[in-house]
């Protein structure tokens, strides 16, 4: 069983102001016994050569991955073609995961209250997702995972917990083992996917308490802010 985390974001995001870069998160990953990590920055893949090999002296699977937007809403593209970068419409998703099957699609957050959010697209386009996230956000009483673990089990896609990881200390609030038949000393992308897509997955989750999620959210905003008066 490998233990993964698909979804994360480092310094460099063109989008959302990262404190942390992959060495640092790579060194926090091994501390907690991750073998397989994803960067997933907004709308660029960020992706240095030099942490592909620091990852694997350190026995992770580095993945690149991008998280790209259309119409403002967010698609994950895992193992992503530099074309990637350039889908605009589900059409050109759609064109993309016909000439890239050695990409996987997730669709991240999907119903939650927020224009970022695939929400009814999800099921529209259902055929051009791999999996469905069951993401870290979400507290006892309020859960938008649920509705998307519904949809999942409707179509018969997997699901895959993730940190959505903009805030390092939250990296191991949601994850997933993913049974990769004891090929762990051979892994790479495409077994990986493989396991993804036969949904041999076991997601570890756990919600935040209500004062872990307002502080999220203020930390979120003010980075946020901080970004974009630096741009100014």
């Amino acid at each position: 069983m490998i233990k993964a985390q698909l979804h994360i974001h480092t310094k460099g995001d063109p989008v959302d102001a990262i404190p942390y870069g992959w060495r640092e998160l790579i060194d926090n990953a091994k501390s907690l016994n991750y073998q397989a990590l994803a960067i997933t920055c907004h709308k660029h893949i960020v992706f240095d050569p030099e942490a592909l090999s620091y990852a694997t002296n350190n026995g992770i699977l580095l993945i690149k991955g991008v998280e790209i937007e259309i119409n403002k809403e967010h698609i994950v593209i895992l193992n992503p073609a530099s074309e990637a970068e350039k889908i605009c419409s589900f059409e050109d998703l759609r064109k993309y995961k016909n000439q890239n099957p050695e990409s996987l699609i997730i669709a991240p957050h999907p119903f939650f209250p927020s224009k970022l959010a695939l929400r009814t697209n999800t099921e529209k386009y259902i055929n051009l997702i791999d999996a469905i996230e069951y993401n870290y956000f979400y507290t006892r009483t309020i859960n938008y995972n649920k509705k998307a673990h519904r949809l999942a089990q409707k179509h018969n896609k997997p699901m895959i917990g993730t940190s959505d990881c903009h805030i390092l200390e939250y990296i191991d609030t949601t994850y997933s083992y993913i049974d990769t038949d004891d090929t762990e000393l051979h892994l790479t992308e495409q077994v990986l996917f493989d396991a993804i897509r036969n949904n041999r997955i076991r997601i570890q989750t756990k919600p935040l308490s209500h004062f872990r999620a307002i502080k999220i959210l203020l930390t979120m905003l003010a980075r946020k802010l901080r970004k974009k008066t630096n741009m100014v």
